[in-house]
């Protein structure tokens, strides 16, 4: 398996919390973290990708994402594999829950790439969220407010489940 690109970003911590938690079982891979803020001219340079992002406002992306957005939609993720992960409150914004992994999801996919480790809607208690495609959502789904305690074992097995998908 090639070297994995991991784009995050994050406003309270939260995001980069579940990226260390992340990075535990990517330990034995080949990977590199990267946060957005500082830019994602790397980005380009990976086969395989996952990339993080917190939800905001009503199924938006945030702010670091945000400004690099013109930007990550001009890349061609023709041959790359990624896999997402979004995070959210279900019960505040149980309207919009983790809706801002659709904004990226929907630039890969028009880019030419490949989304891996959709996962189940079960156990979620949300209103509405964009980023649900056939009773799945297009990505990991963590809401570490009310769910944290899952989390780790929730990374566990999305991480099991998308690197035999990686190039």
């Amino acid at each position: 398996m090639k070297k994995i690109g991991v784009f995050y970003g994050t406003t309270s911590g939260t995001t980069a919390g579940v990226v260390d938690e992340l990075e535990f079982y990517l330990r034995k891979n080949d990977y590199e973290v990267h946060n957005v803020a500082d830019g994602i001219s790397s980005l380009s340079e990976y086969e395989n990708l996952i990339l993080v992002t917190p939800t905001y406002g009503v199924g938006e992306l945030q702010a670091d994402w945000e400004n690099v957005y013109d930007e990550f939609c001009k890349i061609d993720f023709t041959g790359k594999v990624v896999g997402l992960i979004g995070l959210g409150n279900q019960y505040a914004f149980g309207e919009s829950f983790v809706g801002g992994i659709k904004v990226l999801y929907d630039v890969v996919i028009n880019n030419g790439g490949k989304v891996v480790g959709f996962t189940s809607t079960e156990g979620y208690h949300y209103e509405e969220s964009e980023a649900v495609i056939d009773d799945k959502f297009v990505g990991l789904a963590i809401d570490e407010g009310n769910q944290g305690d899952y989390t780790p074992e929730k990374i566990q097995n999305w991480v099991s489940e998308i690197k035999p998908e990686f190039n």
